[in-house]
């Protein structure tokens, strides 16, 4: 990964811990109570963002619009029942700021980026999957010059690459998130092997939006260099919603953190070392050339009178890994059964 993407005072880029977001969505139901309550918790497990939503319906879809699969109700009733307003939205920023968590909002249409930047005094931007060829919206967006995630579900690498290209013409900081627009989503079809894709085709950092209803494929996309992970979380998974039960909990969302930075940390170094905390292991878990029988003054050493035990040489002891260098060579003196060979013993 050789880009770097800078969203509020951190840089994101391979050699970075994950950033971590904590996806809202509409899982408040319009409460603010609620949404204050999901900040509080995303704080506690140690997230590094919390990210809302917010639609200005007029500007960004027809009330015909298709009702989604895991929606019990039109996708603009919805929306328009769980929206919270610009003065909660301003509240909501003030209050991640206050608990030193980045706030995140996504906006749907030219009006709702609009009011982010110039009335919620937003200067970073996460665009949904389905916006992703919604280029004049891209474009938009991209004019403002502040960082900017964009998911790329339901889309080609073609169309990927294409906004990408697009934006970035404008706009250098940009970061992509993977996903598969599914609620819930089956690892089976998470494809987070498109993340090295993303990082070494089109140069860019590069995360996942996962909506699996679990933290394992989240977990397995550091590994494949993903640095910016985004998961749906709700207080209470059993709620009446459409994105509950795909979410996961507060305590999940915790064990997500702590596999994410764990993975990172384990996969950060490709050379192969020994570590401090593994040297005094050595001294016992290693073996060394040993006597198992009496041997006299210049008898050969072989199979019969030398073996391999624990614990590891020292002082010119020989370790087990030249034990066939010892073999056919004649001993100097005396030696007792069961005793450590010395270089000095042998000739």
């Amino acid at each position: 990964m050789s880009k770097e993407f800078k969203i509020s005072k951190k840089v994101i880029k391979e050699s970075t811990k994950p950033y971590i977001i904590a996806e809202a969505c509409i899982n408040h139901e319009g409460k603010i109570n609620l949404a204050k309550k999901m900040v509080d918790k995303a704080v506690e497990a140690g997230v590094s963002a919390v990210k809302f939503q917010f639609h200005v319906l007029e500007d960004e879809m027809l009330k015909s619009t298709p009702k989604s699969s895991n929606f019990s109700e039109s996708l603009y009733d919805t929306l328009k029942r769980t929206n919270l307003s610009i003065k909660e939205h301003k509240y909501l920023k003030k209050y991640c700021e206050n608990k030193r968590i980045d706030y995140l909002c996504t906006p749907f249409s030219f009006k709702s980026a609009d009011i982010l930047e110039k009335e919620i005094n937003l200067k970073i931007f996460k665009v949904g999957s389905g916006e992703l060829t919604n280029i004049p919206l891209q474009i938009h967006i991209a004019k403002k010059k502040f960082p900017t995630i964009i998911s790329t579900g339901m889309s080609t690498f073609k169309e990927v690459r294409h906004t990408l290209n697009t934006v970035r013409k404008i706009n250098k900081n940009i970061a992509l998130t993977q996903c598969t627009s599914a609620y819930p989503c089956d690892p089976k079809i998470s494809d987070i092997s498109v993340i090295k894709e993303y990082i070494n085709k089109l140069n860019v950092v590069s995360g996942l939006s996962d909506h699996t209803s679990t933290i394992y494929t989240s977990v397995a996309a550091i590994a494949y260099g993903a640095r910016i992970i985004e998961k749906h979380f709700t207080l209470n998974k059993k709620a009446k919603g459409p994105d509950h039960a795909s979410s996961l909990n507060p305590e999940e969302l915790k064990h997500l953190v702590e596999g994410c930075n764990s993975v990172f940390y384990a996969t950060r170094n490709s050379k192969k070392i020994i570590h401090k905390e593994e040297k005094q292991i050595i001294s016992w878990a290693r073996e060394s050339v040993v006597s198992i029988k009496n041997i006299r003054k210049n008898d050969i050493l072989n199979k019969e009178n030398l073996s391999v035990k624990r614990p590891a040489p020292k002082n010119r002891e020989i370790p087990a890994k030249l034990y066939f260098q010892v073999l056919g060579k004649k001993a100097k003196k005396n030696i007792g059964i069961n005793r450590k060979i010395k270089w000095t013993e042998i000739k």
